[in-house]
């Protein structure tokens, strides 16, 4: 019951970020109320004389700029002319060509260099956004021409691979639907991916390594997710244990009969099965590659449990430090199906857009009350309600069986920081160091 309850209130926390940011407090009588009508419109000051003059705050140009939004895409979503825009940024001095880099092509070349780091996969868009991400806005056409510059035959290989065509994917607005699953390209070093994405922007609501594949580990990710983001409508996944705990709590709290949760086959859950191939491209080759060339050179030995503690003691950290970077790349990456609009400014976009519909996932974020819903489920979700709390988990991680004495784990930490050292080195020397101090 407290873990309900607590669960009840997480999404109050995010209630307020759009209103709050979007300026939504506003003197009284000040306001048109037919403004609003559909979806969020900038409001209209009334004056003596002429036409009503429309409301755009320095804060609210600033937020969605802060997504990359272009002047076009401002007008769209506070429904107003790009001419009254391009006004209002004038009036607050706010230029967005000033918003460009003017670091030189070498100091981007050298910046190129450390975010690739040998990864032929990741290509302009990807290497942009993780730019974004950093604080550093740079045009497309010179991330562009620093990735020819710095690795040619990368840029080779990603034109000739074969781009997949697949079927056209559609639900109703921000929140909607969230797919989660977990991915286990590093199982055989005992380390699982779980992640989860929301399905109409395609914005990753959380994505973290554990190593174990436990219903409680899932659950809490959720939670997390749940507080930054609030609480979807519903929840697509597979058949797996894992999922338990978050079906359990959709059927509590958004109702049974709806389709709160569902599970299914993984070729249904078709955002997230993309976004494990991109995580590969990404990352988890990188990772996979290292721990296979280090068993094939002796230095790590997978039937030794001290070895593996030593293992994920050192990459854990390094892994979720990856996906974090990698998460703030995807949500802020073109996507070239949208117009280049990335996924956070899908999401901001469709709440804006639609917060005078009711979807439960969206009415949440503007106040509404949560608790369970009961608008008509999705095409895909009218079935009889199944059992979601007792499916077994069908992918286990064993349990590590060695364990470090406090005191040993103390000194372990103050000796060796698994964030530390040369990225040229991708943490070997830290695992070597790890295993002579676990052996000694």
């Amino acid at each position: 019951m407290e873990q309900q309850q607590r669960l009840n209130n997480l999404a109050d926390r995010f209630k307020s970020l759009v209103q709050d940011r979007l300026g939504e407090d506003r003197p009284p009588g000040l306001i048109d109320s037919t403004a609003v009508s559909q979806g969020y419109r900038a409001p209209r000051i009334r004056g003596r004389v002429g036409h009503p003059r429309c409301l755009i705050t320095e804060e609210q140009l600033q937020f969605l700029l802060s997504f990359n939004s272009t002047v076009q895409q401002i007008a769209n979503i506070l429904g107003v002319s790009k001419r009254t825009v391009t006004q209002r940024l004038r009036q607050h001095n706010i230029t967005i060509r000033g918003r460009y880099s003017n670091m030189t092509n070498a100091e981007l070349d050298e910046r190129v260099i450390d975010l690739v780091h040998g990864n032929d996969e990741l290509g302009p868009d990807a290497v942009r956004a993780r730019l974004f991400g950093e604080g550093i806005v740079v045009q497309r056409r010179r991330v562009r021409q620093s990735l020819l510059r710095t690795n040619p035959a990368g840029a080779a290989l990603r034109a000739m691979s074969h781009r997949l065509h697949r079927r056209t994917y559609r639900v109703a607005g921000p929140n909607s639907l969230w797919h989660l699953d977990g991915n286990h390209k590093l199982i055989r070093w005992r380390i699982v991916i779980h992640g989860g994405i929301d399905g109409f922007s395609r914005m990753i609501v959380f994505l973290q390594a554990s190593n174990n594949n436990r219903s409680s580990t899932v659950m809490e990710q959720f939670v997390q997710a749940v507080d930054q983001f609030g609480v979807p409508s519903r929840v697509r996944c597979d058949h797996g244990g894992e999922n338990n705990a978050v079906c359990l709590f959709m059927d509590v709290f958004r109702g049974t009969a709806r389709g709160s949760a569902l599970r299914g086959r993984s070729t249904h859950n078709q955002r997230i099965e993309r976004l494990w191939r991109d995580v590969w491209n990404g990352l988890s080759n990188v990772y996979h590659s290292l721990f296979t060339l280090l068993e094939q050179d002796g230095i790590l030995d997978i039937n030794s449990e001290t070895h593996l503690w030593a293992l994920q003691y050192v990459y854990m950290p390094r892994i979720d430090r990856d996906l974090q970077h990698f998460v703030n790349q995807w949500n802020h990456h073109g996507l070239r199906t949208t117009r280049y609009m990335s996924p956070y400014r899908m999401f901001v976009r469709g709440c804006l857009r639609l917060q005078s519909q009711n979807l439960t996932g969206v009415q949440g974020l503007f106040g509404a009350d949560e608790g369970p819903a009961d608008e008509q489920p999705a095409e895909q979700a009218v079935r009889p309600p199944v059992p979601t709390f007792n499916w077994p988990e069908r992918v286990a991680v064993p349990a590590n069986t060695f364990a470090v004495e406090p005191g040993r784990l103390q000194e372990l930490q103050h000796r060796v920081d698994p964030l530390a050292g040369s990225r040229d080195r991708m943490g070997v020397d830290l695992l070597q160091e790890v295993l002579s101090f676990l052996l000694s």
